[in-house]
């Protein structure tokens, strides 16, 4: 599949003949978004500049460690505060002033976010502070939250939604915190339905915000965005398929506090309704499987208990994750998205998969059972692998024609 830049430049040319842009304009344009960028070779080299900077930091790390009782404690914060501006102003200069490498300097971005964890860590072992994990986390996010949108790095907006996401999550479990959803609770592993409802209602707002972002100048951070939502949706609802096996869920036990389920949807609310401006036929193609998702979710947090053993709300996180993988696969084939389609097949086969084993798997005994689901396996792995490629194959041959 043809890059962004090596588009822009056949796309260009017949600007430029139909009077759309100046010669002028396509110099500044192809200048702007320099071919091979983002080519074989260059993704190459920075696979090779991550790996070997993770191998440096990780040999640092050893040797550190080996004499970490010898060394002050001044010593080793002066020398963390070194390393995060030393990967800060090595990636600005490979990324943005003057640019020449912008995927090394991505990744020395990503590092440097990812260094800033490990100096509050740091601090707080140094000092005794005993904040909880939550508001650690949150420091860090705080901390690095303005690096991809001054940057436009990839890497470090990957960190940052890492850091957000553990955030939300240890708010959610901790127990005297406004945003806790089962206040007072000692084990939150014991109401997880709830966790995993609100997860959905996470997940369907980064889709809604990644779509948001599409054709404005953080574009660049649309697609991660998008596929951290997609992920995280697809992983609840897959989950919310065992709800009829938490043989303690009875409603109650689920009921949500109200704090956090309101706030995930004002964001979602309002990260749809900018989708909408920006994108506005894939939100209408999306919305409504993603709406369908919510249904099971909201039932969840609301405690609904239909006294049917969690049958009702397991089929319908089944089927409204089996539709939304299909929404997933015809809406990234229209826009060319290969993320959403590889995505929306894998998640497909993890259902039937799971499925199959969870509702079937006790009808069969012994050996009837294996060669039966061994056969049915293979034949469906190898019927996805094929409509997979078959469905990329389509899309990069529309997008030669075009």
């Amino acid at each position: 599949m043809k890059s962004f830049e090596q588009r822009l430049r056949s796309e260009a040319a017949e600007w430029v003949k139909a009077g759309l842009i100046s010669a002028g304009q396509q110099a500044q344009l192809l200048a702007r978004h320099p071919a091979g960028e983002r080519g074989t070779h260059s993704r190459f080299v920075a696979i090779l500049g991550m790996v070997g900077g993770a191998m440096f930091l990780a040999g640092v790390a050893l040797v550190i460690s080996a004499n970490w009782r010898e060394i002050s404690d001044w010593t080793k914060i002066i020398g963390l505060i070194a390393l995060l501006a030393g990967a800060y102003a090595a990636g600005w200069r490979l990324k943005c002033d003057p640019g020449r490498y912008p995927l090394t300097g991505d990744a020395l971005l990503m590092v440097g976010a990812a260094l800033f964890m490990a100096g509050i860590a740091l601090v707080s072992q140094i000092f005794h502070l005993n904040a909880d994990p939550a508001t650690g986390v949150l420091i860090w996010w705080v901390g690095i939250a303005a690096v991809p949108w001054l940057t436009r790095s990839k890497g470090a907006q990957f960190v940052s939604l890492f850091a957000f996401l553990n955030w939300f999550a240890l708010e959610l479990s901790t127990s005297d915190s406004w945003l806790a959803l089962t206040p007072g609770a000692t084990w939150w592993w014991t109401e997880w339905p709830a966790y995993q409802a609100i997860f959905v209602g996470v997940g369907a707002a980064l889709v809604a915000a990644g779509l948001a972002l599409r054709g404005t100048s953080a574009e660049v951070f649309a697609g991660m965005t998008e596929k951290w939502g997609f992920i995280l949706a697809c992983v609840a609802l897959y989950l919310l398929g065992f709800l009829r096996h938490e043989i303690n869920w009875n409603g109650t036990l689920a009921g949500a506090a109200p704090a956090a389920p309101c706030l995930v949807g004002g964001l979602f609310l309002i990260a749809v309704v900018a989708a909408w401006r920006r994108a506005r036929n894939e939100s209408a193609a999306l919305a409504p499987w993603l709406l369908l998702g919510l249904v099971p979710a909201a039932a969840v947090l609301a405690g609904w208990n239909l006294h049917d053993d969690g049958w009702l709300w397991s089929a319908a996180a089944w089927t409204s994750l089996f539709l939304l993988n299909l929404a997933m696969i015809r809406v990234g084939l229209a826009a060319g998205r290969a993320g959403w389609v590889n995505l929306g097949i894998g998640f497909i086969a993890l259902n039937i998969f799971t499925r199959y084993f969870d509702l079937f798997g006790t009808m069969l005994q012994g050996g009837v059972f294996f060669i039966t689901t061994g056969a049915v396996i293979i034949a469906l792995g190898i019927y996805l692998e094929r409509k997979r490629r078959a469905l990329l194959a389509a899309m990069a041959g529309k997008e030669m024609k075009s």
